[in-house]
Parts: C-alpha cells; structure tokens; sequence
C-alpha cells in the first residue's frame, strides 16, 4: 500500500481512513528529485515513499539516475528532476499534488543535510 501524506489531519478522518489521514513524518534526508529535506528515512530505505515536495516516487531499485523509473511511469530521475525545474513536480500531470517546500526542508548552505 502507498501512502500520500497528508499536511494536516483531515477533519473527515474516521477509523477506516485513519492511515491515510496521518500528516508528514518529519523530513530528515534529502529527496533525490528536488533536493529538499523530505525523506523521513534515507533514500535506499524509504520504499516507494513519495515526496510531498516534488512527487517523485522513491525507486530503491535504481542503478543510475538515467535508468528509467518503474514506480514513477517510466522517467529517468534525471528527467524528473528536469521536470521539476520546469513544472514543480517530478511529471507535469502530478503539479496538482505537490506544495511548496516548508522552511525547515531548506538545505541550509552551512548545515550539511543528511543525504544518505
């Protein structure tokens, strides 16, 4: 199961939906696609977890950031990230799900986010 996570509990959350009402594990790697501070896990490790940023779905199964993505319809992390300098998003079609990265998923200059 995929999880997209959310930026606040929805006030429509019952027992049934509760786990995909959860918000955002807090960020503490960078994202592959975007280079913001997204990934609550490092990137061989964070399975399919999605990035709220950019949307690239994480592909551990990668050997080369020209190799094509199955999990993210084909594009290379190469081109995606192409894409979200263009779009905001690592596809065009997945604009509509993206925000904004927060201040605190930021790479600050001095301070050497954790990439692995």
């Amino acid at each position: 199961m995929k999880y997209k996570y959310l930026p606040t509990p929805s006030d429509n959350c019952t027992d049934d939906t509760e786990e995909f009402c959860r918000p955002e594990p807090e960020g503490k790697y960078l994202c592959p696609c975007c280079g913001f501070i997204t990934l609550p896990v490092p990137a061989q490790e964070a399975i399919a977890y999605i990035c709220p940023v950019c949307f690239w779905e994480n592909d551990v199964f990668l050997s080369s950031d020209d190799e094509p993505s199955d999990e993210n319809g084909g594009i290379t992390l190469n081109t995606a990230r192409e894409n979200y300098k263009k779009f905001s998003a690592a596809r065009e079609m997945l604009v509509q799900y993206v925000r904004p990265p927060r201040r605190h998923e930021i790479p600050v200059p001095d301070k050497k986010p954790k990439s692995e």
